[in-house]
């Protein structure tokens, strides 16, 4: 019993933490607590190095999560098509992305998906719809 609540717990954290990524990824980077502290600037190049940060918020601004965010936004940033950056930063874009590299991995990409749009229905009141188009 107690393992199952687990399994179900670790499913919810997962939800939110792909949910996290995928709001994350399309937000502009002036939207980051790291650029508020001056820590990025609006393209998303650091202007502090980490390990010189001494204030608990800003550390948690740049953790290991926002760092990889940051770091793949920049890489994103970098693609020269228009058309092409501005679908990859959409979140149904990031979604389909998200599920490819979840069965990659040997994981159910539908389940993946499935579990963020409950999650941002019932969260956020948020339906989101994945065409064809998006995928």
């Amino acid at each position: 019993m107690i393992y199952e609540d687990m399994k179900d717990a670790g499913k919810v954290i997962s939800a939110f933490t792909v949910y996290k990524f995928i709001k994350l990824i399309s937000l502009p980077f002036s939207s980051f607590d790291a650029y508020k502290y001056g820590i990025i600037d609006s393209k998303g190049n650091f202007l502090k190095k980490v390990d010189t940060l001494t204030k608990t918020k800003e550390k948690k601004s740049v953790d290991a999560f926002y760092r990889l965010v940051i770091n793949l936004k920049k890489i994103i940033n970098k693609v020269p098509d228009p058309s092409l950056k501005a679908q990859l930063k959409t979140i149904p874009t990031a979604m389909i992305l998200l599920k490819d590299e979840v069965e990659k991995i040997g994981g159910d990409g539908d389940l993946v998906l499935q579990e963020i749009k409950n999650y941002m229905y019932t969260e956020n009141n948020i339906n989101i719809n994945l065409t064809e188009e998006n995928k």
